[in-house]
């Protein structure tokens, strides 16, 4: 019987041993491979490196920060250091982020054109809505606006001019 294994986000094991790792990014929808490594714990750790480059303090990790905040200076030549990516991927993942960065600040300024959008025109229609024309009665509890006459004669001939039959029945 096999011995239960840790696991850890972002890490799996190859059927030949070697352990993997990779992230992925919400934003962006891309899955980001970090690397073969001959243990789970450095694969987690290269996991954990890179979602801290990602999502900075608020990233999910397999072990916590390390870095006391008054030696931030030691620890951080320490941490280049001993690495568990490259610097390649380390560049590629600073890439990634800025692009996330952008696409969300994208997305905001579109919702927010939007919605001004969205205040100009109901500021611009008549209080009476769209169609000012009388309004049916409440008594199913529906409450609408009758359509206009040429529209209900236009829909008329359009049906006539089909050829598509129907029966209307009570």
């Amino acid at each position: 019987m096999a011995r239960p294994q840790q696991r850890y986000r972002g890490v799996r094991q190859r059927h030949w041993g070697s352990w993997v790792s990779e992230i992925r990014h919400p934003l962006l929808k891309t899955r980001i491979w970090l690397g073969t490594f001959e243990t789970a714990e450095d694969a987690a750790r290269a996991y954990d490196e890179a979602a801290r480059i990602m999502c900075g303090q608020r990233a999910r990790t397999n072990f916590p920060a390390v870095a006391a905040a008054g030696s931030v200076s030691s620890s951080s030549s320490a941490a280049v250091a001993s690495s568990f990516l490259s610097a390649a991927l380390v560049a590629k993942l600073h890439r990634f982020n800025m692009a996330s960065v952008q696409a969300a600040h994208r997305q905001r300024e579109a919702a927010a054109a939007a919605a001004s959008a969205a205040a100009a025109t109901a500021a611009a229609m008549p209080p009476g809505g769209a169609h000012a024309g009388p309004t049916l009665p409440s008594s199913t509890g529906w409450v609408g606006t009758l359509l206009e006459e040429q529209h209900v004669e236009q829909m008329i001939a359009e049906l006539l001019d089909s050829d598509f039959s129907m029966e209307i029945c009570h």
